[in-house]
């Protein structure tokens, strides 16, 4: 049986997935649930572009992948604080990022993932469809232009949600690209490197966006009056860059 080039890509994705799990359930690094995560991005994102039949796989891995989210933006949060300006909420945010790590990656979660990502695995191996690298090539260079068209319309009152829309166009583009290069298909440069660019800059602003979120609901219940006063200044940071997006737009 001929190997689908596409299929040996997803699984070799999901393994690595697998692989991390242990490890999540043991460490603290911030880099480990990033590649995890990315891991399953990758996946669920080829797999909307190229087997939408698949649709049901898709959907398994968002329940794995969804819980993740938060710990991610709280990682990216901290990552982003002066421990020494902001020391009380740099503190009150870790403890409360090292609780939602205890919460969130737990023995049942790692079992339950270890669990699925096997079944997925096996359901792929079974697949006997083959895409042509002719077809895998074409279909990425098309949703590549699909989304600078896209990109082209967006203008200086588009709203956020369709900036993020854009935003999740093109890192679905990038996953792709990167998914021709790495399996020898074709290296699309300069198609990589805009999407790349795109990605950073739209994600820029969704970063901002999900940090503030976060700070104004822990400012709550933090006792730090430091809280409000990075969320005051970030608020602040956060139009000015939305609002620079919008005008480079």
């Amino acid at each position: 049986m001929q190997t689908d080039t596409l299929v040996t890509y997803l699984i070799y994705q999901l393994r690595s997935a697998k692989g991390l799990l242990p490890r999540l359930a043991f460490t603290d690094d911030p880099e480990d649930i990033h590649r995890f995560r990315v891991a399953l991005r990758r996946s669920r994102s080829l797999l909307k572009l190229y087997a939408p039949d698949f649709y049901a796989i898709e959907e398994v891995l968002k329940t794995i992948f969804k819980p993740t989210n938060t710990l991610r933006e709280l990682d990216v949060l901290l990552l982003s604080i002066n421990n020494v300006k902001y020391p009380n909420l740099y503190k009150q945010l870790q403890a409360y990022r090292d609780e939602q790590y205890k919460t969130t990656l737990t023995a049942a979660y790692i079992t339950r993932s270890r669990s699925v990502l096997k079944q997925l695995i096996d359901e792929l191996q079974k697949i006997d469809t083959v895409h042509s690298d002719r077809m895998l090539i074409k279909k990425a260079r098309k949703y590549a232009e699909k989304a600078d068209s896209a990109y082209s319309k967006i203008g200086p009152k588009s709203r956020s949600k369709e900036l993020h829309k854009l935003r999740i166009a093109y890192k679905s583009v990038r996953y792709a690209l990167e998914f021709l290069k790495e399996s020898g298909l074709t290296y699309e440069k300069k198609r990589l490197k805009h999407a790349k660019q795109r990605q950073e800059e739209l994600g820029a602003l969704q970063d901002a966006h999900n940090q503030l979120e976060i700070l104004r609901s822990f400012c709550e219940t933090c006792s730090s009056a430091e809280c409000m006063t990075l969320y005051k200044l970030r608020k602040k940071a956060y139009k000015k860059l939305l609002k620079a997006t919008r005008s480079n737009l």
